[in-house]
This record gives C-alpha cells, structure tokens and sequence, in this order.
C-alpha cells in the first residue's frame, strides 16, 4: 500500500529522515524501542492504556500523547501493538488522519501480521521485522530486521541503524524463525536448569549458568575452533552422539580427555516443533537472488 508524496509532511523532502517517531503501543518491545529510538530521534508514546502510557513516559522522559496529537507531529509511526490489535489500530490511525490531514508513514513491526494483508485505508503502510527478543535489544544486541518495502529501504535503515542491519527479504519468515528460536530456548533452559538442580548445585549457580555461559555461548555461535575449550566440548559432543547411536566404544574405553565432571547420557528432546510450510515462502531459506534483485528509489513498495 503506497501514496505519492505526502503534502504538509517535513520528512517527505528528506527521503531516508524518518523524522519524529511515535511508537503506538507500549508493551515489552515498544517501550524498549522507544528507549533505544530516543538516543537519535525526537521520540513521542502512545498507548491504549493511559497508565501504561504515563508509566513508560515518566521512565523514560519522553512526552506521551493521545493519538490525534500524536498524528499531528509524528512523521512515522511504529505500530507495536499485539498483533491481534494491529488492524484495528491502524483503522483507527487512518481514520484520525484524514481528520487531522496529515499522513505519517506507518510501519509495522508484527511479525505474525503480513503487512499485504492488512486492510488498504488510504495510508502507507511498510513491514518491519525484528529477529530479535526484547532483552537483546534492551542491551543493545544488534539484530536483523526484514522488509519487504524497496522504496522505502533508505528511510527504515536510518531508523533501525542503532538496532542492526535491515534486509529486503520476505517477511513471512521472522514470525516462525523467532516462534521456533523461543521454543528451542526455552527447552534447552529448562533440561539444563533440571540437569543442574539434579546435581544440587544452588539456585544462583543454576541461574547464572543459564544467563551467563548458555547465553554468552549462544552468542559465540557458530563457534571458532580458535577456541581450545569450546573445540574440546564440541569434540566431547560427538563422542556422546557416536556412543549413543552405537558407532563408538562405551566412555570406560576412550583415552580420557583431560578432568571433567561426570557426564549424563544424552536427553533424548521431543523434536522440534516446526511451522507450517504454508508459513514460510518456498524461498525463505535461499532469498538471496531476491534481496539483490535491482530496487527502484520511490518504486512500488
């Protein structure tokens, strides 16, 4: 859904000045990015919920407005609201616009809500979205953030700069890539936290085991064989695997490896959960030709 230029608007001259943002709900991610946004960008909230709104504003210092004012000042609009809302609260955006008149440029950030298919009420309306989980971003991990708006490519890398690379890409991916990150996650959190408080080790261990060496490893991934010990756990790995599957003599017959704890056999997990293929585009995992395909400043989006 596109417009041609948007009169009265000061960010439309400047292609790639997403201007004054606002950010339309203020859950986990919208408060986070409003923070993070407000580093660079004249930043305004909203909210539904008028407490939540006060709430996010006095953390932050930032001004919180109802939506007519918000629309009166903002020149892009990030809609962060639960995804089952998103069409209702962009119904109401576009109704409030013709009455102020004056047109942001809005921006969907739902992953689960395809921007196509949301209702055409005569105001742009571009995909943004985040592979990411809210905590990464509150520390200022940079993450990877899918559009599948060209023309306006420029003005949502400006936007995002602080927050990671912004790709041209199908969107349709990031909802179950982040559903299946999650749930991976969250099993290998809990099998590990059920290992560890097997062992009697105490609460804080557990936790800073999950938080610290699970995480930071996470982050190191994939790993380097420049790493002595990460190469000594990925070698000890496959030893589990091959004595598992019966291609390698019992652990009591291996030359040891050097000190360590004793070692569980390995949990068999459920297998992974994954989306319907109808969720995922037939390219999403080999979308390269068409990210690079030529884009067309102020073409279709």
């Amino acid at each position: 859904m596109t417009l041609g230029l948007r009169p009265g608007n000061p960010a439309e001259p400047r292609h790639n000045d997403p201007g004054t943002i606002a950010v339309v709900g203020l859950g986990r991610l919208g408060s986070v990015l409003a923070d993070r946004l407000a580093e660079r960008f004249p930043v305004l909230l909203n909210d539904s919920d008028p407490a939540v709104a006060r709430r996010v504003a006095a953390e932050l210092s930032l001004p919180d407005m109802d939506q007519r004012e918000i629309l009166s000042a903002a020149d892009t609009v990030l809609l962060c609201v639960p995804p089952q809302e998103t069409a209702a609260a962009l119904r109401r955006l576009a109704a409030l616009t013709e009455q102020v008149g004056r047109r942001a440029l809005f921006v969907n950030m739902a992953t689960s809500v395809p921007t196509e298919d949301l209702p055409d009420l005569g105001v742009e309306v571009v995909g943004l979205k985040p592979v990411c989980q809210f905590t990464a971003v509150a520390l200022g991990l940079k993450t990877v953030l899918v559009t599948s708006a060209p023309r306006r490519i420029g003005l949502l890398r400006t936007l995002a700069a602080d927050l990671g690379e912004v790709v041209l890409g199908p969107e349709a991916c990031v909802g179950p890539a982040n559903r299946a990150a999650t749930k991976a996650a969250l099993r290998a959190c809990a099998e590990l936290a059920a290992e560890l408080t097997g062992r009697g080790l105490p609460t804080d261990i557990v936790r800073a085991a999950i938080r610290n060496v699970f995480v930071g490893t996470a982050l190191d991934y994939p790993p380097s064989d420049a790493n002595p010990y990460t190469r000594s756990v990925l070698e000890e790995i496959a030893a589990e695997a091959a004595e598992a599957a019966g291609t390698a003599p019992p652990a009591a017959d291996r030359a040891p490896a050097g000190p360590r704890a004793a070692v569980r056999p390995p949990t068999v997990l459920p297998p992974t959960v994954l989306p319907p293929t109808d969720l995922v585009p037939p390219d999403a995992l080999g979308w390269a030709a068409w990210a690079e395909r030529p884009v067309t400043p102020g073409g279709p989006a």
